[in-house]
């Protein structure tokens, strides 16, 4: 309830009624109420016009106008003010019909006192705040409900783009080098070369073998599930600074506080936790790669208090602006995988001035680790 006398506009032809209301609401609460009068329906939608008012007590039969449309008309002029209907003796069902469409309260004149009509009023005030506070509720419900959504696409893209890397590694190179192999053997068997050709073949077909598990399904392992993952947090990501050695220096700093209780405890970190951070760190790194111009990045890991975990990557390339949503590269799918278990992701970066990720986490069992189990 707002400050000082609640405001309510009396429309009411008879005077004697008129008189009676003011004199109850007199005797009630004297000061609690600031009573404005008019006589007909044009008056009032006049009036609603200019002023402002806590609640509308309304009498249904008007020289102007009587019966439903008189509400109608009062509700439609006067949106989001309570209104309370006035009836005579032999109109209670009209009262009835009036709450249904829409009237906070009806007083039947000749049975109302004043503490009645102070109580009918200020009730009708309230539930009219109340309604209002859960029509806001419902929106912002509807508001996080469709964010929810989103955040679900864009994980759903991620994983279906990790899909399409996968297959095409999968059908490309290394179908085409075991295809390869398979044919070496295959002459290795059949005999058609020297008798030393067979066992050379041999060799070359092992070093093969072992070339493409190691450089081409190993990766597309990765991609899956990172098994690293089973020795801890810190070693999963510096295997993954380690494999990038080809096309970026990744400077892994790890706080010695994390690293040394991770040490003891592989499982400190819950698994959902610690594949959310190797995500956001994968595709923090994946995009200095490819967008950064730069050959080095520093990957930090902090536990500035009980409870929650902070990584970042940092890279002094080229930067971009991050207002510009074309540009933002990957950070939707990194504030998914940190909203997905509770935490935040955010990106500061300025062209020219490099880019720094970072996530907080925290370090409890999230309350479901479905969607990161599956998510790539």
């Amino acid at each position: 309830m707002r400050d000082g006398p609640v405001k309510v506009l009396l429309v009411e032809d008879n005077p004697g009624d008129a008189r009676l209301m003011y004199e109850c609401l007199a005797e009630a609460l004297p000061t609690d109420f600031e009573m404005a009068h008019v006589r007909r329906l044009s008056e009032a939608l006049e009036w609603l016009w200019e002023e402002r008012c806590d609640v509308v007590l309304l009498d249904l039969g008007l020289p102007d106008s009587h019966g439903l449309d008189t509400l109608n008309l009062t509700r439609d002029h006067a949106l989001g003010v309570p209104i309370v209907v006035l009836t005579g003796i032999d109109d209670e069902d009209l009262g009835v019909q009036a709450i249904t469409n829409g009237a906070q309260d009806y007083l039947v004149k000749g049975q109302v006192d004043g503490n009645l009509l102070a109580r009918s009023l200020r009730y009708a005030v309230a539930r009219r705040r109340a309604e209002e506070a859960l029509v806001g509720q419902m929106a912002a419900l509807q508001l996080s409900r469709e964010e929810m959504r989103r955040s679900l696409q864009s994980l759903l893209v991620a994983q279906e783009s990790v899909r399409r890397d996968i297959a095409i590694g999968l059908q490309t190179r290394v179908q085409v080098s075991l295809l390869s192999l398979r044919g070496r053997l295959q002459e290795a068997v059949s005999g058609g070369s020297s008798p030393s050709a067979p066992a050379q073949l041999l060799i070359e077909t092992v070093s093969g073998l072992t070339e493409t598990i190691e450089m081409e399904l190993s990766p597309l392992s990765e991609k899956l599930y990172p098994a690293a993952l089973a020795e801890g947090l810190v070693p999963a990501l510096r295997a993954l600074a380690s494999r990038l050695t080809k096309e970026i220096t990744v400077v892994v700093d790890v706080e010695e506080e994390l690293d040394r209780r991770e040490r003891e405890a592989p499982n400190l970190i819950p698994e959902a936790v610690r594949l959310a951070a190797y995500r956001i760190v994968e595709e923090a790194l994946s995009n200095v790669i490819k967008h950064a111009g730069t050959s080095e990045a520093i990957l930090r890991l902090k536990w500035p208090y009980e409870g929650w975990l902070i990584v970042s990557v940092d890279d002094n390339g080229r930067g971009f602006n991050v207002e510009d949503s074309s540009n933002w590269r990957g950070l939707a799918s990194l504030k998914d995988y940190a909203a997905a278990v509770s935490g935040e992701a955010s990106i500061r970066s300025e062209p020219g001035r490099g880019t720094e990720v970072t996530a907080t986490l925290p370090v409890v069992a999230p309350v479901t680790t479905q969607p990161l189990k599956v998510a790539s």
